[in-house]
């Protein structure tokens, strides 16, 4: 209790903290056994057999039980057992469907559960936040989302955003030195920190003091985590259509009865007719089928490092036409590997690629350098190893490569520090990080001491830094005056070639700066340049070519010089052949919006951009009606990824990029965006055949019982028999179609545009005719079997009620593509573009099902326990059969020609 209020040596004492090597295992294990895991209760849930019951709760679900009880009291109570079977066996394959698909989300979730940093054996790791104990030392930096309560015992230039828990919008400056009142306010515990807060800026290292329940974010927790998530535009659609075309098809089902009524049915049976066309037509299940849906395409990119966190992103997704990616870790490999310096007017050259221990550092002539005579080269590589956070691991003498913590391009000072046999200099200096890194300030700064000499030392863009140069160190350790236009042509000169260019500077002083005089220090030493390769990732090469086939646009946005990342560009043919246009920073900044507006389209890189940059070529890039991806994996990358229409953090990025993301990339690929977006296309392809299909059986259903009332035929199809097939065909054929594979290359076909309907004009006639053709079928062999064959009525009925529902079982497979046929390959619009056929095996859980559902109707019709229930009482022969076979195979027979058709006049009809 009142830990901001005790003294830190008393709160470390308490704890058993260690402050500089952190908790070993075994100390971790015995505190969990006292307090436990970090974490807060989960909401309570509601009990599994309450969650079957609501799955009556539907206005549906009311029909067929007044149904039943009405057939019960006055019809024969065989037809209520049949209602009952049918609303216990719907409710049991929806209740676990939707169990499945709730359990899919969940676990999606844990894989991008919080993470924390903490110092454990002496060693810096990354653990998921639940496993937090009271004692650990935690690391944070900006971006990261407190996962407990804490007592800082360092900072740097920290500021933590608190108005989660006060309120209070400005963030908080944090001071670990103050001991406060025991009466303090949350809002002025200045030297404490709170899980669920975000650190906005700087770094800083707490003791833990207090997790789950034991936290000030447990206090609100209730509140938060009863937030329920909207359902995506897409489902809203979906179900606003639904509505519509259940209100519709009420309509159509009322007029049924009346013109059935009034042309001599029975009352009960016309009711009883309108009540069982009515479960069967309306697509009561489409709501469950796109969440399926979205589930099943959220578990396949998951496993495709795509991890999605919203639901509006897999819909948005398929309509993406720009992406702005990241340059660094995304397009390139982030194995930073120094390959050349610049000093005192000299440039060398260190072999060896990656984190290879092995490597030397040579001249010009190609021969070894002697640091102790250079001066300049000393201090640039001492600069580049001493200004860092980052640490290298080695894994022991048989490992030829260094692991590496923290930043790699750090990392690729450190090495060559190695190379040039500097590793044991470090031992000898104590380093504070005054500045860290940060992209609007782009430069970095420590100071350093050694010897009872004290230097601040700083690395950054030369951009940045050359406005505070006061001089060159030469090679003897004497200094002259900077020559700018060297600086500048040298930088030049190694951005072309690809490199990352860092400039590193010392001052000498007597005071340790403040943090705010180091943001505007002057009178630096210039003692060299580092020019650092990133190479391109191959792969992400072919994803942009694949992008660019697609209609996608791929932007690169990085901080480095605009001559690297033309350079890298270029080698990805992020413009195709054509030299890429890049816009920089400096320049972007003096822009207008209007004039940002008119140059952000065709612009293909933007370099030394900041946050706050990005944030305006999202709002340009979307006035042109644009559907804009972005990456980021920073804290100020928040508000740009909030803005994007869908916002893609990294997966080594920060808390707060995680959290206003849509989806988040744990590979940090940008070949796993690209396959993102891929299946994306595909899931909504598979939504729209979902919908084709059931659109198809209820308008088939509706087409058939309609028609023959307005004929005046007796009804072809018996009310028990309509939810027979409602049962076999939209309950077990539907949620197959979601595992449809991608058909052809999704990625050679521009985006849907945003706002593109739901059905096109072709998928409507599709539905229409395909209904009209199994009404016509239906119907033809009702009469046929009536009038020419002579059946007994039950007879005829059992035939059209065996044809409609093989109709709708054979339509599945007309669902899977309206272009492809499931037979042969047709021709392509142009030569060596064939459409390839559609395999049954592609899809086995639709093949499995369809065997499935044909069993269930035969069994319908030739097992006497069930014929009873459906009015059935009469087998049918070899010849019904095969009538009943060769009339609902039609629906195949005429969507193929159909296909063919299609192939044929777009294959050789200009448009």
């Amino acid at each position: 209790m009142n830990i901001h209020a005790k003294p830190l040596e008393s709160v470390v004492q308490e704890l058993n903290a260690n402050t500089t090597k952190g908790f070993t295992d075994e100390n971790v294990l015995k505190v969990r056994e006292k307090s436990g895991f970090n974490e807060l209760p989960p909401p309570k849930e509601t009990p599994v057999w309450l969650q079957f019951l609501q799955e009556f709760n539907d206005p549906i679900m009311y029909i067929l039980i007044v149904a039943g009880i009405v057939n019960a009291l006055v019809a024969e109570p065989k037809d209520a057992l049949v209602i009952a079977f049918v609303v216990i066996l719907n409710t049991v394959v929806g209740f676990i469907q939707e169990r499945r698909a709730e359990s899919a989300l969940q676990s999606l979730k844990k894989l991008t559960a919080p993470t924390a940093r903490v110092l454990r054996n002496g060693q810096m790791v990354e653990i998921p936040a639940r496993e937090l104990v009271p004692g650990d030392v935690l690391l944070v930096e900006s971006g990261t989302r407190l996962a407990a309560d804490a007592r800082l015992f360092e900072a740097s230039t920290l500021q933590v955003d608190e108005s989660m828990l006060t309120g209070e919008s400005l963030a908080v400056t944090k001071n670990p030195a103050l001991q406060l009142d025991a009466a303090a306010p949350v809002g002025d515990r200045l030297n404490m920190l709170f899980a669920g807060t975000i650190v906005q800026r700087g770094r800083g290292k707490a003791i833990v003091t207090g997790i789950g329940l034991g936290t000030e974010f447990s206090k609100i927790s209730t509140e938060i985590q009863n937030v329920e998530e909207n359902e995506s535009p897409l489902q809203e659609r979906l179900a606003d259509f639904g509505k519509y075309l259940s209100i519709g098809i009420v309509a159509i089902v009322v007029g049924i009865f009346l013109i059935g009524w009034l042309r001599g049915e029975s009352p009960l049976t016309m009711a009883l007719t309108a009540i069982g066309l009515a479960v069967s037509a309306i697509p009561e299940g489409l709501p469950m089928s796109v969440t399926i849906t979205l589930s099943i395409g959220m578990r396949l990119m998951a496993k495709r490092h795509a991890v999605i966190r919203k639901l509006i992103a897999v819909e948005t997704l398929g309509s993406t036409n720009v992406i702005c990616s990241d340059k660094t870790g995304t397009l390139t490999r982030n194995q930073m590997t120094a390959v050349q310096l610049f000093s005192d007017g000299a440039v060398y050259s260190i072999s060896g690629t990656g984190y290879d221990k092995k490597g030397v550092l040579t001249g010009a002539d190609g021969a070894a350098v002697n640091l102790e005579q250079n001066q300049a080269l000393s201090w640039l590589i001492r600069t580049g190893q001493l200004c860092t956070e980052t640490s290298l691991k080695d894994a022991g003498e048989d490992a030829s490569a260094f692991e590496v913590v923290g930043d790699p391009t750090e990392a690729a000072l450190l090495v060559l520090a190695h190379k040039a046999g500097k590793d044991a200099e470090r031992q000898n200096w104590k380093v504070s990080i005054d500045l860290p890194f940060e992209s609007e300030r782009q430069f970095m700064a420590v100071s350093a001491t050694s010897s009872g000499k004290r230097y601040v030392l700083l690395k950054g863009s030369l951009e940045r830094l050359l406005p505070r140069l006061g001089g060159m160190m030469k090679a003897d350790g004497s200094l002259v005056p900077v020559d700018s236009a060297l600086l500048q042509n040298r930088t030049e000169h190694f951005a072309e070639q690809g490199l990352r260019v860092l400039t590193l500077a010392i001052k000498e002083v007597h005071d340790v700066p403040s943090p705010e005089e180091l943001e505007h220090v002057h009178d630096l030493t210039f003692v060299g340049l580092a020019a650092i390769v990133d190479p391109a990732r191959e792969e992400a090469r072919d994803a942009i070519a694949e992008c660019r086939s697609a209609g996608i646009r791929v932007k690169m946005i990085t901080g480095d010089h605009a001559k690297t990342a033309q350079a890298i560009a270029y080698d990805l043919r992020l413009a195709g052949e054509e030299k890429p246009d890049v816009l920089a920073g400096r320049e972007l900044e003096a822009m207008s919006d209007e004039e940002l507006y008119k140059r952000v389209e065709k612009t293909d890189v933007y370099a030394r951009v900041s946050p706050t940059d990005k944030l305006r070529i999202v709002k340009q890039l979307q006035r042109y009606n644009l559907v804009v991806a972005m990456t980021g994996d920073g804290v100020n990358d928040a508000p740009a990824l909030k803005q994007a229409d869908i916002g893609i953090a990294m997966g080594s990025g920060t808390d707060v990029a995680k959290d206003v993301s849509g989806m988040v990339i744990t590979d940090d690929n940008f070949v796993s965006i690209a396959a993102a977006v891929r299946r994306g296309r595909v899931i909504f392809s598979n939504l729209r055949h979902i919908l084709i299909y059931i659109l198809t059986t209820s308008l088939g259903g509706v087409l058939t019982v309609a028609s023959s009332v307005l004929a005046g035929f007796p009804l072809p199809i018996l009310p028990a028999q309509l939810l027979w097939i409602n049962l076999v065909t939209d309950g077990t054929s539907t949620f197959p179609l979601a595992f449809e594979r991608e058909h052809g290359n999704v990625m050679r076909y521009k985006p849907r545009k945003r706002n593109e309907a739901l059905l096109s004009p072709r998928m409507v006639g599709h539905i229409i005719f395909c209904g009209a053709w199994m009404m016509l079928g239906t119907l033809s062999l009702f009469w046929f079997n009536l009038y020419v064959l002579a059946m007994p009525l039950l007879k005829a009925q059992t035939a059209a009620f065996c044809t409609l529902a093989l109709f709708q079982i054979w339509n599945v497979q007309n669902s899977r593509s309206l272009e492809r046929s499931i037979f042969w390959n047709l021709p392509g619009r142009t030569k060596g573009e064939g459409l390839e056929k559609i395999k049954f095996t592609d899809n086995l859980p639709l093949l499995g099902v369809m065997f499935f559902a044909m069993a269930m109707q035969i069994g319908a019709v030739e097992l006497t326990f069930i014929d009873g229930l459906l009015n059935t009482p009469f087998s049918l022969d070899a010849a019904d059969w095969l009538r009943v076979l060769g009339v609902s195979f039609s629906i195949i027979v005429v969507v193929e020609l159909e296909k063919l058709l299609l192939a044929v006049r777009n294959k050789f009809v200009k448009k």
